[in-house]
């Protein structure tokens, strides 16, 4: 006890340059995130209340825990992961799945399947769902809509299924979709939640993009692959790639961030700017 109160009242321990390999390893080896000397006051800012909480009392320490501990590994990776979302972020791909996307994919089939690849709490696998079911209501079409997302990190799964936001993730939504598909808290705090027909069509499960684990059996006609790829090198980025692509249908598509350029696959036609089609036999 007297040790533990000694390392919060000195603060975090503090890391070393020369300590960052070791971690750089392992995040990348779980992750494929890229970490190196220069991500030092990163890693000292994700990872010192970690190190804390898991009562390590040092860095060194810590890297002998997360190589031997499934769970505190977890934690770690979690630490890392940044989780940046909001409804309707890139919003003329939205648009482009409303006029574009869902026409063409719903004249062959009524039961569509999105992915939210590195689904974070929920924003764009939700929102994607939105602008399906608004499409279907306006357009009169008999099509089913679901959603599966998937992340490494749990506790940003826990709060994708939960479907529960604050009045400031709501500034982006309009009030034509409020109103069609959020439910206002009781007390009228601002937070607002998924509507349950929208909610029973969701499942969020954990998958791992760079080792395939959770990601089996996913087939999807529009991926959401967006803000992911900037964080892997190259080798890592096209094992990536292909995995995503694999769970993909033919014909579907493949929708990424508007940085995240100069790839290829041969499976997938530009169709515009950081949106691709699989070949329909493929």
């Amino acid at each position: 006890m007297q040790r533990a109160f000694m390392v919060d009242q000195n603060g975090p321990p503090q890391l070393r340059v020369d300590q960052v390999p070791a971690l750089a390893a392992v995040a990348f080896a779980e992750a494929g995130l890229r970490f190196d000397e220069e991500k030092l006051d990163f890693l000292q800012a994700r990872l010192g209340q970690r190190v804390l909480h898991s009562r390590a009392g040092s860095f060194r320490s810590y890297i002998d825990l997360i190589e031997r501990d499934d769970e505190e590994r977890q934690h770690f990776v979690e630490a890392l992961t940044v989780h940046t979302t909001s409804f309707f972020r890139e919003d003329a791909q939205y648009n482009w799945l409303r006029d574009f996307g869902l026409p063409e994919l719903t004249q062959h089939k009524n039961d569509i399947m999105l992915w939210s690849a590195a689904c974070s709490t929920g924003q764009e696998g939700w929102t994607g769902l939105m602008v399906a079911e608004a499409y279907r209501t306006a357009s009169g079409q008999n099509f089913t809509c679901r959603l599966i997302g998937t992340d490494i990190s749990t506790a940003v799964l826990a709060q994708a299924a939960r479907a529960v936001y604050c009045q400031q993730d709501m500034d982006s939504v309009s009030a034509s979709h409020r109103n069609a598909f959020f439910l206002q808290a009781r007390n009228r705090d601002g937070r607002c939640r998924i509507i349950p027909e929208l909610r029973s069509r969701a499942e969020w499960q954990r998958g791992n993009l760079v080792s395939g684990m959770g990601l089996s059996g996913i087939k999807a006609d529009v991926a959401f692959l967006r803000n992911v790829l900037i964080y892997f090198n190259s080798e890592t980025k096209t094992k990536v790639i292909n995995r995503v692509v694999d769970g993909i249908r033919p014909g579907g598509f493949l929708l990424t961030g508007h940085s995240e350029t100069g790839f290829k696959h041969p499976d997938l036609t530009a169709v515009q700017p950081s949106i691709y089609q699989k070949a329909c036999g493929s």
